[in-house]
This record gives structure tokens, C-alpha cells and sequence, in this order.
């Protein structure tokens, strides 16, 4: 899979201007509210197969939509169009070869713009990064367990606490 899109770049053009993206999962991945909102990939690998299982839909070519599993049957009632993903149960997919993809994308992305609170899964914050000891040093053990860096999720709930209160 390659990170560059072509087919799929009109889509970017219909998001939000406050998302933000990088690249990732093969394609690019999108984000806002610190939530993963989508995943645009594009591979002409034509690739249907996944753990052994052959589904009637490339894999790798359309439109990603992450929404947790438990949240996921609201989406399936407003949009039938939607597939489950097999590479990850918290993914919700669009495939590119679909008869209506482009107005199916049209109509999810309203969705981000709306900011859906059940669109997208939590950007996952990781602790502090362990610095790692000489091989001839034996490793220090600490009775205290090491403080993950909050500032960042701390930052993002101010700021969700503020829009409330508006």
C-alpha cells in the first residue's frame, strides 16, 4: 500500500478546516476532537482477501470510518451502505468500487461536520518514553510507578469543558 492519494483526494477537500492529518495505515488518517474520524487509502492491489476469508469488496481502497464497535449499530441504521472492516472491528468502511461512493462518503463526512459525538475512537495517549539502560547496567527497580505525561489529555478536556459551558 502506498501513502499518496490520488483518486481519493476530492474527500479531503469536503473535511472540516480545523482536521488535521498524517500519514498512516497505509494511506492518510484524519483527525479531530483528538478523535481518529477517517482513513483514506488507495491500493490497486485489488486485495479482497484477509486471515483466509475472501470478501466481496477490496480492502484496501475506499473510505475507513472508525466508530467503536458498541457505538457502531446507530451508523448501520442511518447509512446501509456501510461494511465492516475485517482488519479491525472498530472500523466502519466505504470500499471506492461501491456503486454510490461518492455520495455515500458525502454523506458520512456531513457527520464529521456535525462532529457526531459517536464518530470516530480516542486518540490513545501513551505514557513517557523509558529510557533505556547500558547493557552492562542492571536495570534500577522502582517501588514508584512512572506518571504517563497528561498534559496533552488534561488539554483536551479543558477544552472540551469550556465548549460546554458556552
Amino acid at each position: 500500500m502506498k501513502n499518496a492519494l490520488n483518486e481519493l483526494l476530492w474527500i479531503e477537500e469536503l473535511l472540516p478546516a480545523d482536521v488535521q492529518s498524517a500519514s498512516q495505515h497505509g494511506g492518510m488518517a484524519y483527525y479531530l476532537d483528538m478523535k481518529l474520524v477517517m482513513i483514506l487509502v488507495e491500493d490497486s492491489a485489488s486485495t479482497h482477501e484477509h486471515k483466509g476469508v475472501l470478501y466481496p469488496f477490496q480492502l484496501w481502497n475506499g473510505c475507513i470510518l472508525p466508530v467503536e464497535y458498541r457505538k457502531q449499530s446507530a451508523f448501520f441504521l442511518k447509512f446501509s451502505f456501510l461494511e465492516n472492516h475485517p482488519a479491525n472491528r472498530d472500523w466502519l468502511y466505504i470500499p471506492a468500487e461501491s456503486e454510490n461512493f461518492e455520495e455515500e462518503v458525502r454523506q458520512f463526512v456531513r457527520e464529521i461536520t456535525k462532529r457526531n459525538p459517536l464518530l470516530g475512537t480516542p486518540v490513545k495517549f501513551s505514557g513517557m518514553p523509558r529510557s533505556k539502560a547500558p547493557a552492562d547496567e542492571p536495570r534500577k527497580k522502582t517501588s514508584k510507578p512512572i506518571k504517563a505525561d497528561k498534559k496533552r489529555e488534561n488539554t483536551f478536556l479543558l477544552e472540551m469543558l469550556n465548549k460546554t459551558k458556552k
